[in-house]
């Protein structure tokens, strides 16, 4: 967890840096999207119990999106939420630990985890794919956006859910590349 945390505080650094050096906003993007496979776990280490919904929702890109200058990041840990999503919605079996846990609350019941974890997914993903158009050429989105998937195949490969979360994940990015050709003129 302490490798995903520095992973995140470098991803920041670039992201700080990119108005000096543009690359540093790929860079950025890449790192947020590797730490966050993994960092929405840190609900374990602060006590918010397994799958809490502060972690596993769309909250972290939310404040990531804040500022404008914090897209980059953003696209990254859009990114990787997704994935880490993608994985958590195949689990073994959604009873106890895997359920999304609301604080305050508690469990949410396996149905409505499934539908949270799906829907997170899906709108991470694609708002992911969003910000990464607006914060890089095309061209290097794409570019990006292939080492991000190749994080994705080795993380959903080392994960339970691997094969349905690839689909998820794969689905997802061909939606999005998708519409966004449907809306661009020519």
């Amino acid at each position: 967890m302490l490798t995903m945390l520095f992973l995140l505080g470098t991803a920041i650094g670039f992201g700080f840096a990119a108005e000096r050096w543009p690359w540093a906003v790929a860079a950025a993007v890449v790192l947020a999207a590797w730490a966050m496979t993994r960092l929405p776990d840190i609900d374990l280490m602060v006590g918010l119990g397994h799958r809490s919904g502060l972690t596993h929702s769309l909250l972290p890109v939310g404040i990531a999106c804040a500022r404008r200058r914090w897209w980059p990041i953003a696209a990254g840990v859009a990114l990787g939420l997704g994935l880490h999503l993608s994985a958590d919605a195949f689990p073994n079996a959604m009873r106890g630990y895997a359920t999304v846990k609301l604080p305050g609350l508690g469990s949410i019941g396996a149905g409505a985890s499934y539908a949270w974890l799906t829907a997170n997914a899906v709108a991470a993903l694609l708002l992911g794919a969003w910000l990464l158009g607006r914060v890089l050429a095309p061209k290097i989105a794409l570019a990006v956006l292939g080492a991000v998937a190749a994080i994705g195949v080795f993380y959903l490969f080392s994960t339970d859910g691997g094969w349905w979360a690839l689909a998820m994940f794969g689905g997802t990015g061909w939606l999005a590349v998708r519409g966004r050709r449907a809306v661009q003129p020519g």
